[in-house]
């Protein structure tokens, strides 16, 4: 938590919102998949009366095959959309823009070899703190 607040992220704001969203999402889920298995049901009714049942069920199980990667490449999209506003939230973030202030610093006072340490250690946070 602490951590955190030095690198400027609003973690009880990010787990409202993120209780709010699996709440939402647990609720859609479940009316989904009753929706979708009541439906694959009739589907497969009003195909049994024109083809045979295996007949039916097969092209019942691969419109639901098709609805499921639609869904995979949906929730993929999703991903790369938050991966990309989680990144800019870091590069945002005051480890970043406390990485100049400290490399001048050392810069003025140290040697060589500890402002690159200071610089080193400020683009690793920036650059690996998405990842945790």
């Amino acid at each position: 938590m602490m951590l955190a607040r030095l690198l400027g992220i609003d973690v009880p704001r990010i787990k409202r919102r993120g209780g709010f969203a699996v709440v939402a999402a647990m609720i859609a889920a479940m009316m989904t998949i009753l929706a979708i298995g009541f439906a694959a049901l009739a589907g497969h009714i009003a195909l049994s009366r024109r083809f045979d049942p295996e007949i039916a069920a097969l092209i019942v199980a691969g419109s639901l095959m098709v609805l499921a990667l639609i869904a995979l490449l949906v929730a993929r999209q999703v991903l790369n959309r938050t991966q990309r506003e989680l990144k800019s939230a870091i590069a945002s973030s005051a480890a970043v823009a406390f990485v100049p202030t400290a490399a001048s610093m050392a810069a003025r006072h140290t040697r060589l070899a500890a402002v690159i340490g200071v610089a080193g250690v400020g683009f690793w946070l920036a650059r690996n703190a998405f990842r945790r």
